[in-house]
């Protein structure tokens, strides 16, 4: 476990890394990275899971100590700490905390170490069992500990106050704390050239979150409530679609929902090639047997379409995972309540959001906390020759964060 020492004695491992043995705790170190190690070529792994056009192509491994290696190599500072834990009462697993002493806040490191504390189990196989029990809510849909393989995206995190923690024999890492907003963001965002167009998708993406999250359910309220909100030439296209369909608007909804949740299972669960192609013939076959039997209607293809087209435009896998369920959500209530009851949800989200906090930290920051002067790198990327630096993450020297 963590502990605050009074005497350590620093222990000379090799030329390029000083180890602090704890006599309280001996299965407890403090890791002072003082220079970067040449990496092998062999470690250099390349994993799939998001495609990018620019940008570095190395990702985190299995291996705890190559992943360090990376990180001190993208960082060659003095400033960079990490200190290590081993958790698992039966296997115990080698957990690293990474930050960098000049720019994180120290009340926050601690806060972090105090929660890695309280974790008790036998051994830890993921990533994700840290997540979920460091986390302030384990209540809420949203992630609030970003998960990344890049190392990049760490060293950006880094820079930013946030810590990394990376646990023995996962390829994923722990970042926190974190905010909506930084699960919002790509390294796209920073390899674009041109800031206007970087700024251009990156409202585009939220654009798509809103319509991946309430598209499903504002259809339903509109068709079954309040028809005569509908332009007319609309309505009348719609009504057409829907002549001769045997289900109510609500239920064709939750069936088409039903249906693209099934073909999304079958793509993670079946190989990539053959999955790919057993999908993308499946829908075909009953897109166009529901529309030959009037099952369903045109449009409704077009707005379920357009929502599971959306939900691939948010970048983090967890808070993708939460969308998909404020889409049922938002299509139960509106089934009930209509136009009402979609709003009502949709503002109950922008509360929950509101107060939810990640190690103290506003989940919505800087929106939230109203920082002004950081809504312009947040919401879109400045045309600036430095790295911006905010507060968000109340770091120690904003100033020294800049350089990175």
């Amino acid at each position: 476990m963590f502990n605050f020492w009074k005497r350590s004695h620093p222990q000379r491992i090799d030329n390029n890394t000083t180890f602090h043995k704890i006599e309280e705790h001996p299965e407890s170190v403090s890791q002072e990275v003082t220079s970067p190690q040449r990496l092998p070529v062999v470690s250099t792994i390349v994993r799939d899971s998001s495609q990018l056009l620019r940008g570095s192509k190395l990702r985190f491994t299995e291996d705890v100590h190559y992943n360090l290696d990376l990180i001190k190599n993208l960082i060659p500072t003095p400033e960079l700490v990490a200190e290590t834990i081993s958790l698992g009462s039966l296997a115990p697993k080698e957990v690293l905390l990474i930050y960098l002493g000049n720019i994180a806040n120290p009340g926050i490191i601690a806060e972090i170490k105090q929660r890695l504390r309280t974790i008790k189990a036998r051994t830890l196989y993921e990533s994700s069992y840290i997540q979920r029990n460091i986390e302030d809510s384990t209540l809420s849909p949203f992630p609030q500990v970003e998960v990344s393989e890049r190392p990049d995206v760490a060293v950006s995190a880094l820079f930013q106050g946030r810590a990394v923690i990376i646990l023995d024999g996962s390829p994923d890492v722990l970042l926190a704390p974190s905010t909506f907003f930084d699960l919002m963001d790509t390294p796209d965002d920073v390899s674009s050239r041109w800031f206007f167009a970087a700024s251009f998708f990156k409202i585009a993406r939220y654009i798509m979150l809103l319509l991946a999250g309430c598209l499903p359910g504002f259809y339903i309220a509109i068709l079954s409530y309040h028809p005569e909100m509908v332009p007319t030439r609309l309505l009348l296209l719609i009504l057409d679609s829907r002549e001769g369909t045997p289900f109510p608007v609500y239920f064709e909804v939750f069936l088409m929902m039903g249906v693209s949740e099934a073909f999304r299972m079958m793509l993670i669960r079946m190989p990539s090639l053959m999955g790919s192609s057993v999908a993308l013939f499946s829908g075909i076959t009953l897109l166009i047997a529901g529309l030959y039997t009037n099952t369903i209607g045109g449009v409704l293809v077009i707005v379920v379409t357009l929502t599971v087209m959306s939900s691939f435009a948010i970048p983090d896998y967890d808070l993708r995972t939460a969308i998909r369920m404020i889409q049922f959500l938002t299509m139960i209530v509106s089934s009930f309540l209509g136009l009402f009851g979609f709003a009502l949800t949709f503002f109950l989200i922008c509360i929950h959001l509101s107060t939810l906090k990640s190690f103290g930290i506003p989940y919505m920051a800087p929106l939230a906390t109203m920082e002004l002067r950081a809504w312009g790198h947040t919401l879109l990327r400045e045309n600036s020759k430095e790295m911006p630096m905010d507060d968000t993450y109340k770091p120690q020297n904003p100033l020294k964060g800049k350089g990175g």
